[in-house]
């Protein structure tokens, strides 16, 4: 029997699956808030909750966490700093940093593709952005580990002590920072919202400044180091994709788009209901906690043509945006979207001819193609990508 809409006892979370539901409790922002978007999954030890909230770390503040008008009022500073100038600034960069990383594990036999480009590309970019020293990375990088294991993990009571110690330290370095660029501003996204900040002190406190850099310092890398892994698999696990990719870039966006819809890069997302509501025929009560599963709306075949199919020319591609909207880091989104950071993996395209396979195959015949993989396949022997872990 179908459910769209459960209750899982596990979670204590009503699950989510259906496209439509989904579109329609991100539009309805009276009923349903945000507020539990980044609460741990599981309930903290005590000693680790005491941590938190010694330390000054409170899931609200954050901006993923406020409903409106709050959302905006601290979402527009953060647009606002991201000017056009600024973003296309950043397109030399992050092309030196794309050449950079490839050439890093040219000729290799084997290298895992996350970690050689996946999550250094997107994090390197953010904490630049940022201001942040370049002698920081990796402990932001291990903190942004924490704040996953907090948000959406089930660690262990003593691993609890660990995440909680990790999440306040990283409240504070990103605190320091700010003050940091008020007694020293530098060419960076956090010294132009202090220049935002001076101007209306009490519209844009150092703290919010801070709780958009926290925000920005996770959701601002993770979900494209996420894309650009899973985008990969998909190209790779059929060689025909990867090589009519190839010769015909055209298809990129619609491989990003169709990788967005059939693995997204932020598979869940979360909501709590402000008052009793009736969805797809379930009552939800108030304060009923709802577990969005963004990753199968993106399978929903109620929605979706051959929803398990992966398509490179699928022409509602962009249909996804309207389930994931609200999961989104728009100030970080135009990083990626205004620099068009082009691709390039050394030795995969050159000489990879083009595919044989029929472009429009129906689901059957694709699954019957492996007589056709040889014909299309061309890897150098030097470069094999790892998928994602």
């Amino acid at each position: 029997m179908e459910q769209p809409v459960f209750h899982a006892p596990s979670l204590d979370y009503y699950v989510m699956t259906r496209h439509a539901d989904i579109a329609a409790v991100f539009r309805d922002v009276e009923t349903y808030s945000a507020a539990v978007a980044q609460l741990p999954l599981v309930a903290l030890e005590h000693e680790a909750a005491r941590i938190l909230l010694d330390g000054g770390h409170r899931p609200q503040p954050s901006m993923v966490s406020l409903d409106q008008p709050e959302h905006t009022r601290l979402r527009r500073p953060a647009t606002r700093a991201f000017t056009a100038a600024r973003v296309q600034a950043m397109t030399p960069e992050i092309r030196a940093r794309v050449d950079v990383l490839l050439d890093a594990v040219a000729g290799e036999a084997t290298f895992d593709l996350v970690e050689a480009l996946c999550f250094p590309l997107p994090a390197e970019t953010i904490f630049s952005l940022m201001g942040v020293p370049r002698a920081d990375y990796p402990r932001l990088r291990a903190w942004c580990g924490s704040r996953a294991a907090l948000a959406w993990g089930r660690p262990a009571p003593e691993e609890q002590i660990d995440i909680a110690t990790n999440m306040v330290a990283y409240r504070r370095y990103l605190r320091d920072l700010v003050d940091a660029k008020d007694a020293e501003p530098g060419d960076d996204f956090t010294s132009d919202l202090l220049v935002i900040h001076y101007e209306d002190p009490a519209r844009l406190t150092l703290d919010q400044i801070a709780s958009i850099l926290f925000s920005l310092s996770f959701a601002g890398h993770e979900t494209t180091n996420n894309l650009i892994g899973n985008t990969v698999r998909r190209l790779l696990e059929d060689p025909c994709r990867w090589a009519r990719v190839v010769a015909d870039p055209a298809l990129a966006p619609g491989a990003v788009e169709e990788t967005l819809r059939y693995d997204p890069s932020v598979p869940v997302w979360r909501r709590v209901t402000t008052r009793a509501t009736t969805l797809a025929g379930v009552d939800l009560p108030a304060g009923a906690k709802l577990f969005l599963w963004l990753a199968a709306a993106g399978r929903d075949g109620h929605f979706w043509a051959d929803p398990d199919v992966f398509d490179l020319e699928r022409a509602d591609a962009k249909a996804h945006r309207r389930s994931a909207a609200a999961a989104s880091t728009c100030a970080s989104a135009r990083v990626w979207a205004g620099s068009r950071p082009r691709s390039r993996c050394s030795g995969w395209s050159r000489g990879s001819p083009a595919c044989p396979c029929p472009t429009n195959r129906s689901r059957s015949t694709r699954t019957s193609a492996s007589a056709d993989r040889n014909a299309c396949w061309s890897r150098p022997a030097e470069a094999v990508v790892s998928g994602p872990r």
